[in-house]
């Protein structure tokens, strides 16, 4: 018998296909109980579903409503399809910005998708300064491509957008100047 624990431990990654096999789920669950729901999707899952700049994400960060009937649902999703409890989480909100740009990604019948812009994206992952991780480099990298960005002013422009610009890490702007270069 699946329990919580057991996949709690199972920490496995979703590829675009899992995402919107999850995502499906979510809207069935939704429309089952007859609510409505909206998830507003950052981090790698937007670089999955949007980008598909790489293949698979270990979960989706995302904030949403209506927050405890979804959290409810995600645990049956997770016991349902053996993974992660934490397969969609709400951890993130304490590193988004009040001034948040999301695009509707997609409008089930009672799940609205949203998708942080790819400036949101850039502003985020620089000020995180996880340059440790191989996919936070690769996914800076995409994204000042994507963003036809030239320099360290522009990057600090879009940040100064969405976030105090004393915020950019300088191991960011390093980072960000080798990469221009």
């Amino acid at each position: 018998m699946k329990t919580l624990k057991n996949i709690t431990d199972s920490k496995k990654e979703m590829s675009r296909e899992d995402i919107l096999k999850y995502l499906h789920l979510l809207n069935d669950k939704l429309k089952q109980i007859n609510k409505k729901g909206e998830v507003s999707i950052v981090g790698g899952a937007v670089m999955c579903l949007c980008f598909e700049s790489r293949p698979a994400t270990f979960d989706i960060d995302a904030i949403y409503q209506p927050t405890a009937i979804i959290d409810e649902l995600v645990r049956e999703i997770a016991c349902e399809n053996n993974i992660q409890v934490t397969w969609l989480n709400d951890i993130c909100y304490q590193f988004l910005s009040d001034h948040g740009e999301f695009k509707l990604y997609h409008n089930f019948s009672h799940l609205k998708i949203y998708t942080a812009v790819p400036e949101y994206m850039l502003a985020m992952k620089c000020l995180s300064g996880r340059l440790y991780n191989q996919n936070e480099v690769d996914d800076i990298e995409f994204l000042l491509k994507l963003l036809s960005i030239k320099s360290v002013q522009d990057v600090n422009e879009i940040i100064k957008k969405f976030f105090p610009e004393e915020m950019m890490k300088l191991s960011v702007e390093s980072f960000i100047k080798e990469v221009l270069e």
